[in-house]
């Protein structure tokens, strides 16, 4: 069988959100071909997409895409010997060898088939780009791990902060999906979905099937309207504040978990600090604020958006709140101690 390697290369690379790091399912860290497809599955997040590899069988992720990357190739020669995939190339001076698994083990039936697919809105990549930032990190609370998914819109809450986008969505009912599921699909140019029992699906026009665990949980969505409810004095945000958390960002983003920069308002002014391993930024902007000095932190992607589609903030007591059309985020003011 001969093959084009930058084409499968592409196609693995499309299905590199459903691989597990650690092998906690059975040829979970595998890519899995099958039926002139290849599937990858790590019990969160599955990936069906048409390949040009028609073998059947299941063969280590991270081997396979680093030998494929290191040969010069165009074409490649593939057979099937004693167990391993071969890979030829150079006219045949050039040869190695994967070992694969026949059997398949990798549960992929455990994904229930998508059938009534139905359109995604062309805003729900950006909604879920937007409130993203806002789900938690505390695996001991689950549900604000999860982005929750309404007919009505789409809202994360990490006790600290809130995020909600207004969007019609045909769903079932109410669900939570892993924040990590549905923030890798945002690239992926998705125009369809599908709910099946366990789970929904996500397909676009390259044939990429990219299906998220979903979740039957509690969430207080109640208490979050009740506080998106909160009205303050409308502020101007200050002028170059986007170019400024740019700049902040350059090291808050070592902070790998925690990517945050430190918003501080105090009479007439507004501090943006970032710090990372390898140093830190600080930038003062004015502000008609005249409340008591007070301090949040947020994602810097978030805030960068915010500046782009809006330019006026509400404030509190304690609360700091930016609402647009489709769009609310509310996040708390902790008083500076001095």
């Amino acid at each position: 069988m001969k093959i084009n390697k930058e084409d499968l290369l592409k196609e693995l690379q499309i299905v590199l959100p459903g691989l597990s790091q650690r092998e906690i399912i059975e040829q979970s860290s595998c890519f899995v071909f099958k039926d002139k497809k290849i599937y990858t599955y790590n019990d969160e997040i599955a990936c069906c997409f048409p390949s040009c590899l028609h073998i059947e069988g299941a063969i280590k992720a991270s081997t396979f895409l680093s030998i494929l990357q290191k040969l010069n190739e165009i074409f490649l020669e593939v057979e099937i010997q004693n167990g391993e995939l071969v890979l030829i190339g150079n006219k045949k001076k050039r040869k190695a060898g994967i070992r694969m698994e026949k059997e398949i083990l990798l549960p992929i039936d455990c994904v229930e088939t998508p059938e009534n697919w139905k359109p995604l809105p062309i805003s729900f990549t950006d909604a879920i780009n937007m409130v993203q930032y806002c789900a938690g990190k505390d695996e001991t609370q689950f549900n604000i791990t999860c982005i929750h998914l309404t007919p009505n819109y789409v809202e994360t809450c990490d006790n600290y902060q809130i995020c909600r986008y207004d969007i019609k969505l045909p769903l079932n009912g109410n669900i939570l999906v892993r924040r990590n599921s549905l923030s890798q699909m945002i690239s992926l140019d998705m125009n369809e979905f599908c709910e099946t029992d366990s789970w929904i699906h996500f397909r676009n026009p390259l044939g990429l099937i990219y299906s998220c665990r979903k979740y039957i949980e509690d969430y207080p969505s109640e208490e979050i309207t009740e506080h998106l409810q909160t009205t303050g004095i409308q502020i101007k945000l200050p002028e170059g504040l986007k170019k400024a958390v740019e700049r902040a960002s350059v090291f808050s983003v070592e902070n790998v978990e925690d990517n945050y920069v430190v918003i501080n308002l105090s009479k007439g002014m507004l501090r943006v600090t970032g710090q990372g391993v390898s140093g830190w930024f600080k930038e003062i902007k004015k502000l008609q604020y005249n409340g008591q000095d007070m301090d949040f932190a947020i994602s810097p992607a978030l805030l960068v958006d915010l500046c782009k589609k809006y330019n006026e903030c509400e404030i509190c007591s304690d609360k700091l709140k930016v609402k647009g059309n489709h769009f609310t985020y509310l996040t708390v003011l902790n008083p500076v101690q001095k």
